[in-house]
Formats: C-alpha cells, structure tokens, sequence
C-alpha cells in the first residue's frame, strides 16, 4: 500500500517485475474477499468406467508375466494402482480452491491456504481502511462558499462506497446546503431548481 493508491506487480522467477500497476485508493473501493472451491464430484461418464477397466485389464497383464507374484497379488497392485490415480485426483481438486481480491479495477486471484487466510483478511481490511481513511481526507472536507452540486455529488459518491455513514451524509449535506432534506421539491408535478441557504 502506498500514499495515495495500491501497487500491484507480479515477478518473474528471478524477482524482476515485467507486469505492476497502481491503482488510486479513489478507484480501489470495494475492496473484498471472494472463496471458490471446486464444483461438486460428478459421477465417471460410461467412457471413463470403460478406460479405467482397459488400464486395469493391462496392467494386470503386465503384473501376471511377472512369474515370482500370485495372481491375489497382482489385483491388489492392480487395485492400489487405481486407488493411487484417485488419491492424486482429489488432491489436485483441492489444491484448486482459490480467493479472489477483488477491486473496482483489478481481480488478484490466488491459492487458497487456510493457514494464510487470516492474514489476507487482516490485509484487505487495512486496505479497506486506509482507502476509507484517505477518501475522507482528500473528499468529504465541505466548503459552504464552494459549488454545492458538485460537493453533494461527492458527499452522495462517498456514501455510495460506505466511506460516509447515513447519518454523515445527512449532517455534511445539511451543513452545506442549510437544508434537513434532499428530496428534490416539486410543484404542481414540475422539479424545482433546488434552493440553498448558505
């Protein structure tokens, strides 16, 4: 995280950046955590219960010209073979569980390690902060002497990405415009231009 965005880069074996970016904390928000693991087990299609038999049937051969082992012996390595080829499947499947960071701008998809997830979350909710922290900052200072529409539209953007509460929203607005309400005003169906009390 720097001073005013989030740097990004990825590096090459030997640690040399050749892809970084930086994203302003203004284009950053929300900021958050998405978990994907793979989708359910499938039952093996008719094909694959017939390649699984011919490979069984093969080595079984193969193990029978083996004149020092029994016939018991040879379907129990037969067996432990396959048992072995499903063990590595379902690892694999697992190593596959991914989280996602995600960003208005960018998505940083990484491996998901249970013994690493309690810092990620501790990372993405400092970004979050420090992103709230400088919007505040830089944004929802008001200045009644300035141009109100263009201040509202920031107050309303600062609430739009939960930087500002509801009710921070409502006090800043009031303290700008001299009005308790936004609701626009109408008369006999027709929007009013809205008036202000500086």
């Amino acid at each position: 995280m720097r001073q005013h965005g989030l740097y990004v880069s990825q590096r090459n074996r030997r640690g040399v950046a050749w892809l970084e970016t930086e994203i302003p904390y203004e284009e950053l928000l929300p900021v958050g955590l998405e978990y994907a693991a793979p989708g359910p087990l499938r039952a093996p299609s008719l094909g694959s219960w017939v390649g699984i038999w011919v490979v069984l049937q093969v080595l079984v051969q193969l193990l029978k010209t083996q004149p020092q082992l029994s016939e018991e012996l040879v379907w129990v390595g037969a067996i432990g073979f396959v048992l072995g080829l499903s063990a590595v499947y379902l690892v694999r499947r697992y190593l596959q569980r991914t989280v996602t960071l995600g960003t208005n701008r960018i998505r940083i998809t990484l491996r998901d390690q249970k013994n690493q997830r309690a810092a990620l979350e501790a990372f993405t909710e400092e970004l979050r902060q420090r992103a709230h922290g400088y919007l505040r900052e830089e944004y929802a200072q008001i200045n009644p002497l300035g141009p109100i529409e263009l201040q509202l539209h920031r107050l309303k953007w600062l609430h739009h990405l939960e930087v500002l509460s509801a009710a921070e929203l409502k006090s800043l607005s009031t303290r700008l415009t001299g009005r308790l309400s936004l609701d626009p005003l109408t008369l006999m169906g027709q929007e009013l231009e809205t008036p202000y009390v500086n």
